[in-house]
């Protein structure tokens, strides 16, 4: 499971760049960008990954897949926020630079769902934020909801 659950995890990221690759770029500038939103989402992978780590822990039957998959979230969640802060900057910086590159382009249909995801960001950060306020299953189903949803718009960024 945990094999498929890392290959899947590869095989993602490796057509991001191969799609990215295969759109090219205009300039350096915009090289500089789409590589800062790779950087963005395999971080922000890593931290959607929490979820499948306490997925895994939930539905193992063996003991000792359990403490070790619990010692590995245990450490993960230290380093959570600060990915989460670091992928934020990096989209961020994203934005900033195609927004500069592509002024006269504001209205087309990337720059459209690049505005979308954000927003989605937006919303995601705010439902983390409510859950290290106070956790509950409801505001912690709302943050892993709202990961997937932006993973999606993510993923439909990318791809248009």
């Amino acid at each position: 499971m945990i094999a498929k659950w890392l290959i899947m995890n590869g095989l993602t990221i490796i057509i991001i760049v191969l799609w990215s690759l295969y759109r090219g770029y205009e300039s350096n500038y915009i090289l500089i960008g789409k590589i800062i939103s790779q950087a963005a989402f395999i971080l922000f992978l890593i931290n959607i990954n929490m979820y499948f780590v306490f997925l895994l822990i939930r539905k193992s039957k063996i003991r000792k897949v359990k403490i070790q998959l619990a010692k590995i979230s245990k450490k993960m969640m230290k380093f959570h926020i600060p990915i989460a802060i670091t992928a934020t900057v990096l989209i961020i910086s994203h934005a900033a630079i195609m927004i500069t590159a592509h002024q006269e382009q504001l209205w087309k249909a990337k720059t459209i769902t690049g505005a979308v995801a954000f927003s989605l960001l937006v919303l995601l950060l705010y439902s983390g934020l409510l859950r290290r306020w106070k956790a509950s299953g409801k505001r912690r189903r709302f943050h892993y909801t709202m990961a997937f949803i932006f993973l999606g718009f993510v993923l439909f960024h990318v791809f248009i």
